[in-house]
């Protein structure tokens, strides 16, 4: 424990010093005062754990250094020292919540007796304060994970534990755009955090794709105090986005429920009321209003529809796609939010059907990142376009890459079994997965040549090799290279080098 030791009398202030048994008590002596408002001043200072004070001193008395200290400082104990036996001082001194009450002269047992038991209440006491710091970090911690299940499962009674009756229920959103994004929003959590740590309501603090996410509990007379913090909150942030470059911050307040099965409600018109500040610009406090009725399937069908055509013809053009998804929107007159989720999720879709037609996951990179950092509803448009056609263009590429390999593969397989007797279409499109009709084309296409036409070619090279380097005869070359019957062997290499074989040999040979 840190002890200060107040009296106005030096005599006095070095008797009880010397007094003490600091080591066999484990105390230490972080300063004496003179008077209360030195007193005071170390106090400040010094932030110890117990004070010795004079009840009679200059500046400030005991009572009044007391009541000052308490105020700053709740859990200071102090140990009143006075000559005077006035039961008026007791009084006011265990009032003020003063643990030991000595008269002067002071004797070196009472002193340490009394101090002994200061440190054991101060150990119990600080064991007790940890224990339950312990409890409420755990309790903290649980409602902090449960309330982040809610986000990803939009199940709110995962929060059940938490709720009390007659209690209003919000959702409050921080929405975060910054290049450098995963180190702000930490930064910016922490700082949230203490920021709302001096709010007498209860609010949860969550971290959740990108944005912080705000879990409001409260009474509702509190319902000003909670705005008024919201709006502290905006200009906390104003002040970091001074400092960090290209840091956007804007806070979305969604609609009081006092049903927990309602909180997806606050949930989405926090995050409808968010998307204003495409238009209404950033750093503002948002608060919903009503909640948005909203339908994107059909206008999702229709742009999937439209990419899946793109997919499938030549043309990398995907500005009719953009463009008659804008003018169809604007045309029904449809909401910011809905806007906004219409080409989010469209583009997420032509994403996901992308990856799966090129059988791989990494094969096409995702540039939603660009349309969720947009500052304003053209630039997530633009956004938007150029992520389509950068989708397309990967697409195709992926597809190119994706269709060659069984060529690659049958190729390889060719070079090494072309002379198989039992060699065909069908042994080798089942090497590559594919349907042998569907193969036969896609090698044509690939190659410029059929599969027939290419295994011949490697063959009568093979054998024009055999007839100028060896002396093997016909029958045999035939039989090496895949072909039971020479006649038919002859008849092959005729047509395909207008001679035949052993004319071949004696011209070349």
């Amino acid at each position: 424990m840190k002890v200060v030791v107040a009296d106005d009398e030096r005599r006095v202030r070095a008797l009880i010093v010397a007094l003490i048994d600091w080591d066999g008590l484990d105390l230490q002596n972080v300063g004496t005062a003179y008077d209360g408002l030195e007193a005071f001043d170390v106090i400040k200072r010094e932030k110890p754990d117990l004070v010795i004070t004079d009840i009679r001193m200059p500046g400030l008395d005991g009572l009044e250094l007391i009541s000052k200290a308490k105020a700053l400082y709740p859990d200071l104990q102090f140990i009143i020292i006075s000559g005077h036996k006035q039961f008026d001082y007791a009084q006011s001194a265990i009032k003020y919540g003063v643990g030991e009450y000595l008269l002067k002269p002071i004797k070196k047992q009472e002193l340490n007796q009394t101090l002994q038991r200061m440190k054991k209440r101060y150990s119990e006491q600080s064991s007790s304060k940890a224990l339950q710091k312990q409890v409420k970090e755990d309790r903290e911690y649980l409602k902090s994970t449960s309330f982040l299940s809610f986000l990803k499962s939009n199940d709110p009674q995962i929060l059940s534990p938490w709720i009390t009756d007659n209690t209003v229920l919000r959702i409050g959103i921080i929405g975060i755009q910054s290049p450098s994004k995963d180190p702000v929003v930490q930064l910016l959590q922490e700082k949230v955090r203490t920021a709302l740590e001096r709010d007498s309501f209860n609010v949860c603090l969550q971290a959740y794709q990108g944005d912080l996410y705000l879990f409001y509990t409260y009474q509702s007379e509190q319902r000003s105090q909670v705005i008024l913090g919201a709006e502290n909150l905006v200009e906390m942030l104003k002040v970091q986005a001074q400092i960090f470059q290209d840091l956007r911050c804007s806070i979305a307040m969604g609609l009081e429920v006092t049903s927990l099965d309602d909180l997806p409600l606050s949930l989405l018109s926090a995050k409808q009321a968010l998307t204003r500040r495409l238009v209404e610009g950033h750093h503002h406090l948002f608060e919903a209003e009503d909640l948005e009725k909203c339908t994107i399937d059909p206008f999702l069908q229709s742009v999937a529809v439209s990419f899946e055509k793109c997919c499938a013809q030549d043309n990398l053009n995907t500005d009719y796609l953009t463009s008659d998804i804008f003018r169809t929107l604007e045309k029904q007159q449809v909401s910011l939010y809905t806007t906004v989720e219409v080409l989010l999720q469209s583009y997420r879709q032509a994403l996901q059907f992308a990856k799966e037609q090129c059988a791989q996951e990494d094969t096409v990179e995702n540039h939603e990142q660009a349309m969720l950092e947009a500052e304003s509803l053209e630039a997530v448009k633009l956004a938007y376009c150029k992520a389509m056609h950068t989708l397309l263009v990967q697409y195709r590429e992926a597809r190119e890459v994706l269709v060659s390999k069984p060529i690659r593969i049958s190729i390889n397989y060719l070079q090494k079994h072309y002379k198989d007797e039992m060699l065909s279409l069908d042994l080798v499109s089942e090497q590559v997965h594919l349907n042998s009709s569907y193969f036969s084309a896609l090698f044509k296409k690939s190659m410029g040549v059929g599969f027939s036409d290419y295994v011949l070619a490697l063959r009568i090279q093979e054998a024009k090799r055999l007839l100028v380097d060896t002396n093997k005869g016909i029958a045999e070359i035939a039989f090496e290279i895949g072909y039971h019957d020479p006649k038919h062997f002859t008849k092959l290499f005729k047509k395909s080098c207008q001679i035949k074989p052993n004319e071949y040999r004696k011209l070349y040979g």
